[in-house]
């Protein structure tokens, strides 16, 4: 959507009988912006830049030390790694776009991870014994499927539709139910649920709905992933994806450094009040921002901290209070000696122990590449109890029990816990079972003043894009109203 000449004139005609709008409804600033946006990650920016080109005054505030959201790359020396999101996929327009315009740039040489060795119950094997092996307790064709490849191959060849904008439909609600439901009824066996579980990007397969699984099948489908044989991610990928040079986060600070008023850091909203002419926003430190319009676009996970008055409609609060999200915690590695050259089995490891699963990127930043130790949804969970310096300790102790080359094979660099996040509380939203059906049509329809944006309004993107897309939806339902 373009915004002509004449188009930008009435906007500023608006603008400047908006300027005579003196009456402060609250005791806020005396200052009244135009539209104040909560969160500074890629759906926030990307909706202030363009409210900003079309002549609004806009303030954007961030909870955190700094802008970016579930964008962030881990640096330490000549290590770097990305924490959050890494992949600009093949369909990423707004993304590639964005990154042409900001000089940021873009390369393809993310690296290669090495093949998965697999470890069960206490035994490490190779990929090609697992169908007959005795750990393997799946049945029928499941057992000639990797654990790495089982999620993807139960759910590619049963996508029940083509469209990424038809998952929304009323034909699909049927399959708005609990994936392990789902896959029970499709006569999977039960081990083959729980090797899922290692894998899913959600808490547990219990938990997420077999339609939200879906979804993201079809979009990827429509980038490019058409062979369920081999791994979405990492070794033997059958799809080639782009990084953004410097590591993630240089977009959203390219996109920050743009805007007219720098983004507000480490301030926290607390409360949201509306009347039928502004909003007022309440900051932790007790500053009260005044504006005509307010962009919501943090995560549902912290959003449900901040009390709005009057409340939010149902079917915005119960999308926010009942916001799923899958837990990720990851740990760094260098690694000092190739130890897959003494105990002869391939580098990376696909296990059913705590740590889950641990990928070498040979040609990482160290003497024989990094390791990079992953833990999803539950599993990762379960470890957040303990602080992350002694979770470290746990992995290690528990990697080197399972594979005792690994032992003095390591240089530990960094780790992060995105549950622990106070302002996020996990890395991707997901919809649990029946939660599409009760609210993901109308969760991001504004509620009076108040526009929302963000990944977990996605509807036709993913990724770093559906952050994009989010933004401008919001911002263009704004510049409709002024």
């Amino acid at each position: 959507m373009a915004i002509d000449s004449n188009r930008r004139q009435v906007l500023q005609g608006a603008l400047a009988a908006a300027s005579l709008f003196s009456t402060r409804a609250f005791g806020g600033e005396p200052r009244l912006w135009d539209v104040v946006v909560v969160g500074g990650g890629l759906a926030g920016l990307n909706a202030a830049m363009l409210l900003e080109a079309q002549g609004l005054k806009v303030q954007v505030v961030e909870a955190s030390d700094r802008v970016g959201g579930r964008l962030r790359t881990g640096r330490q020396g000549d290590y770097q790694a990305e924490l959050g999101g890494s992949e600009v996929g093949p369909g990423y327009g707004r993304i590639r776009d964005m990154v042409e315009r900001l000089g940021v740039g873009l390369h393809t040489n993310g690296g290669k991870t090495l093949p998965f060795a697999l470890g069960f119950n206490g035994e490490l094997l190779q990929p090609d014994a697992w169908a007959s092996s005795p750990h393997n307790m799946t049945h029928g064709a499941e057992r000639g499927i990797a654990p790495y490849l089982i999620q993807n191959r139960l759910f590619f060849d049963r996508v029940p539709f083509t469209d990424p904008g038809d998952w929304l439909a009323a034909a699909n609600l049927q399959y708005d139910v609990s994936a392990a439901e789902y896959l029970r009824a499709q006569g999977v066996s039960e081990a083959a649920i729980r090797l899922c579980d290692i894998d899913v990007n959600a808490p547990n397969m219990a938990a997420v709905s077999a339609l939200s699984i879906f979804r993201d099948l079809v979009r990827i489908k429509v980038e490019g992933f058409t062979d369920p044989t081999k791994p979405q991610y990492g070794a033997n990928a059958s799809l080639t994806r782009a990084y953004i040079k410097g590591g993630s986060d240089m977009l959203p600070r390219a996109m920050a450094a743009t805007l007219k008023q720098p983004v507000r850091l480490n301030a926290p909203v607390v409360a949201i009040e509306q009347t039928d002419r502004e909003v007022e926003t309440r900051l932790a430190d007790g500053t009260r921002l005044r504006s005509r319009f307010l962009v919501m676009a943090a995560p549902f996970s912290a959003v449900r901290r901040i009390r709005f008055l009057p409340g939010l409609p149902p079917v915005q609060d119960n999308a926010i209070q009942g916001a799923l999200y899958s837990a990720t915690t990851q740990f760094h590695f260098r690694i000092k000696k190739p130890y897959w050259e003494s105990d002869g089995l391939n580098g990376s490891l696909y296990t059913d122990a705590r740590f889950e699963r641990a990928f070498v990127n040979a040609a990482g930043a160290g003497p024989h590449g990094t390791l990079t130790v992953w833990m999803n949804g539950d599993g990762a969970t379960r470890l957040d109890g303990m602080p992350l310096e002694v979770q470290k300790d746990y992995v290690i102790a528990e990697m080197v029990k399972l594979r005792p080359a690994m032992a003095d094979a390591l240089d530990y660099v960094f780790g992060y816990s995105w549950e622990r996040n106070p302002f996020v509380g996990g890395n991707k939203h997901v919809f649990g079972a029946g939660q599409i059906r009760s609210f993901a049509a109308d969760m991001g329809k504004p509620a009076g003043r108040i526009h929302f944006a963000g990944e977990h309004l996605r509807k036709l993107e993913a990724g770093m894009e559906s952050a994009m897309e989010t933004g401008e939806v919001a911002a263009f339902e704004i510049l409709d109203r002024v």
